[in-house]
C-alpha cells in the first residue's frame, strides 16, 4: 500500500483520500446511522422483559395467598338452590310477603323449564303471584326476594293502581334457579347367556342280543 501511494502524484493521492472519505461517509449513512435507534429499542424490550419476569415471579409467590382466599370465599358463597328448595318456592314467597306487608290474593306455580336447552345445568321454578300493596312494601318485598339466601328474581311484572288510587296492585312472575339433577346411571347389563351350547351326546348303550328260542317241531 505504501509503494502504491509513493507511485501516485500528490493530486492522485488527494483524489484517493477524498474517494475513501466519501465511501466511508456513504457506508455510515446507508448502514450505520439508521441503526442508531435500534439499541434503545432493544434496551427497552430487555427492561420490559425483565420487569415481566419479575412480576410473574412475584405472582407465583402469592399463589398460597390466592388459594387461601379462594377457600375462604367458597365457604362464604351462596350455594345454588337444589330442586327440593325450588319446590318450596311458593312457601318462601308467601313468608317474605307477610314480612313485608304485601297481600297476595293468589299464588300459583308455573311449569318449570330449562331455558330450552337440553343440556342445561340449571332449571327454573316459577310462580305467578297477584298482589296488593303500597310502594314501600313492594320495594321491601322485592329486596327480600333478591337476598343472597333466596336468590329469587322477578321475570315479569304488571303494575297498576287499585280502585282507590291509594295502593298498587298487579301480578308478578317470580323465578328461582336450581341445580338440575343428573339422570341416574343405568346399571350395566348382564352379559347374555350363550345359546350356542354344545349338544349333549347321548350315553352309549350296550345292547345284549336277545335269546330267541325256536320251537322245533317234533
Amino acid at each position: 500500500m505504501k509503494d502504491f501511494f509513493n507511485k501516485l502524484t500528490p493530486a492522485e493521492r488527494r483524489l484517493v483520500v477524498l474517494v475513501g472519505i466519501g465511501v466511508f461517509i456513504v457506508i455510515n449513512i446507508w448502514f450505520i446511522i439508521p441503526r442508531f435507534g435500534e439499541y434503545g429499542v432493544t434496551e427497552d424490550k430487555r427492561k420490559k422483559a425483565l420487569k415481566q419476569v419479575s412480576d410473574f415471579q412475584a405472582e407465583i409467590k402469592r399463589k398460597p395467598l390466592y388459594e387461601g382466599r379462594i377457600r375462604e370465599l367458597s365457604k362464604q358463597g351462596t350455594e345454588v338452590a337444589t330442586e327440593e328448595a325450588a319446590l318450596r318456592l311458593s312457601q318462601e314467597v308467601s313468608s317474605q310477603a307477610a314480612l313485608s306487608g304485601v297481600t297476595l290474593p293468589s299464588i300459583s306455580p308455573v311449569s318449570r323449564s330449562s331455558g330450552g336447552k337440553t343440556n342445561a345445568f340449571f332449571e327454573e321454578a316459577s310462580v305467578g303471584v297477584t298482589f296488593t300493596t303500597g310502594e314501600k312494601e313492594l320495594l321491601d318485598f322485592l329486596y327480600r326476594l333478591a337476598d343472597k339466601d333466596l336468590l329469587i328474581r322477578a321475570k315479569s311484572m304488571l303494575l297498576q293502581p287499585d280502585q282507590t288510587r291509594m295502593r298498587l296492585q298487579g301480578n308478578i312472575t317470580l323465578v328461582k334457579s336450581y341445580q338440575r339433577k343428573s339422570p341416574p346411571k343405568a346399571a350395566p347389563a348382564a352379559p347374555a347367556k350363550s345359546t350356542n351350547a354344545p349338544a349333549k351326546t347321548p350315553p352309549k348303550t350296550t345292547g345284549t342280543p336277545s335269546n330267541t328260542t325256536t320251537n322245533k317241531k317234533k
